[in-house]
Order: C-alpha cells, then structure tokens, then sequence
C-alpha cells in the first residue's frame, strides 16, 4: 500500500500563512507518518490548531481565536 504523498502545504483559513509538513517531521512525532493523523499530530506541535468548523488556523490566529 503506497503511503502519503509528502510534503504537504497548509494555510490558515483566516490569514494566508502557510506552512510545510514534510515526512522526516511526520515520522519523528508519529508512529506511522503514512497515516492521516500523522499530519495533524505534526500540525498541532507547530501550534496550528483547527476550530469547531474544521478551519485550520496559524498560530497566531488560533491564539487569537482560542483567547
């Protein structure tokens, strides 16, 4: 079975930042980097959050929106 297709490219719905989640980094926090939530998991250490609507926010905004 053929795994994920890395890196991935994410920007938060409110201001445009992006950022990239490549394999190493999915690998290092998650057991299996080829699984779906591994890329969450690599999200969520990097502060992105999402909110009850599924909107992936940045840091700063999830600081903003969660405060």
């Amino acid at each position: 079975m053929p795994g994920l297709s890395y890196p991935f490219r994410y920007e938060c719905s409110a201001c445009g930042s992006e950022v990239t989640i490549n394999r190493w980094e999915a690998r290092y926090l998650a057991p299996d980097p080829d699984l779906p939530g591994a890329l969450e998991i690599a999200l969520q250490s990097r502060g992105w959050l999402r909110d009850e609507n599924q909107d992936l926010l940045c840091p700063s905004c999830a600081e903003n929106y969660f405060c």
